[in-house]
């Protein structure tokens, strides 16, 4: 692999925070195997084993070549080739040179790897074929312990040499654990990132009225409770829709329903960013203003209707108009948040029994 493609590929996983992707997995798994059988070719003709120089050119090769499976996505198929090869190289070694050398290592490197690159592809079997796989990694250490006792090595090296090159495999087999445990590590952390965001947005939808896209009931009672756990002063104002059923029956529900996310908008527009609006209930709008006496509530009352009362909202081919009438209510009224509503509520309906299209404050 290029140098320049390897500091991209560690830059975007470990430095930009981007998630793991099979592509890069493989990636790096193919160039880091073809780099250990090639450094394999010089490290046996050292000893003068040239079978295994012959074994570990051709296994390079094969991973090179693989790169045309990492790039068609083919990770499955490059997968098994990984597995079986590395099987094969710790049966052809451990009978040439025999246990020493220490190339079973990576029959036990492997196995957690492929277990964790198994269920990472999306198209994996599921648990028994890990399974299966991790019994033949099992079996392929056990049979080369068994052989290194029944037979001696073809090759006799030096135990320096047999040292060295444990060694160098030794180093290699935990490289590789500890490369795929950083992706491990990444890809959990990651994952709780994008879960946090996940449920920060399923929270901010938990709290938002589908319909009008204001805060819903839920939403606003947690911020009515902070309002009076701040101990500042707030006022509330509670606003309805006047004839509301009158506008439903007259051009439908769908006409109705645009009607209160047009009045929506127009509430939402004409507040402060510290102020806040929810969908109480049906056609009833409640608004937080935070740190305002009730003189302040009610000129924002006021702004708000007379906006209303001039607005022309065109539904199809029908101009809809209407009015609304509030009720506003500070927070030193009352003792509690119930009695700051219901004391807000009390008005609104004085101010409809007045006549709508008002807003009463005392």
């Amino acid at each position: 692999m290029k140098n320049t493609e390897t500091k991209q590929l560690f830059s975007k996983v470990f430095v930009d925070g981007a998630t793991v992707t099979n592509r890069i997995k493989y990636t790096i798994l193919q160039w880091a195997a073809a780099t250990v059988h090639f450094m394999l070719i010089f490290i046996f003709a050292s000893v003068g084993v040239y079978s295994m120089v012959a074994f570990n050119i051709a296994s390079t090769i094969c991973y090179i070549l693989c790169g045309i499976l990492v790039k068609k996505e083919r990770y499955i198929l490059f997968y098994y080739i990984t597995f079986v090869e590395i099987c094969l190289h710790s049966y052809t070694a451990t009978i040439l040179v025999g246990w020493e050398p220490g190339f079973p290592l990576y029959i036990l490197g492997i196995m957690p790897v492929i277990f964790y690159m198994h269920f990472s592809l999306d198209e994996s079997a599921g648990l028994h074929e890990s399974l299966l796989i991790g019994l033949c990694c099992l079996l392929t250490f056990v049979v080369c312990k068994i052989i290194s006792y029944r037979i001696e090595p073809v090759y006799v090296i030096s135990k320096k040499a047999a040292t060295y090159i444990y060694i160098f495999n030794t180093l290699c087999t935990f490289g590789l654990l500890l490369f795929f445990s950083l992706f491990f590590l990444r890809e959990i952390q990651f994952s709780r990132s994008v879960l946090e965001e996940q449920n920060a947005k399923l929270d901010k939808m938990a709290g938002i009225d589908a319909l009008t896209g204001l805060y819903n009931r839920r939403s606003m009672d947690k911020l009515l409770n902070s309002a009076v756990n701040s101990g500042r002063t707030f006022s509330v104002i509670m606003c309805d829709i006047d004839d509301f059923k009158q506008i439903n029956d007259a051009y439908g529900h769908n006409s109705g329903d645009e009607v209160l996310r047009r009045l929506a908008e127009a509430v939402r527009s004409l507040l402060r960013d510290n102020d806040y609006v929810c969908r109480w209930g049906g056609e009833e709008i409640l608004i937080l203003a935070a740190g305002t006496p009730l003189s302040g509530a009610a000129l924002v009352a006021e702004r708000i209707r007379s906006h209303i009362e001039d607005m022309e909202i065109l539904c199809g081919d029908d101009l809809i108009r209407c009015t609304i009438t509030a009720g506003a209510a500070e927070s030193t009224e009352a003792g509690n948040i119930e009695g700051i509503i219901g004391l807000a509520d009390e008005r609104l309906y004085c101010g409809k029994k007045s006549g709508k299209n008002v807003v009463v404050s005392e």
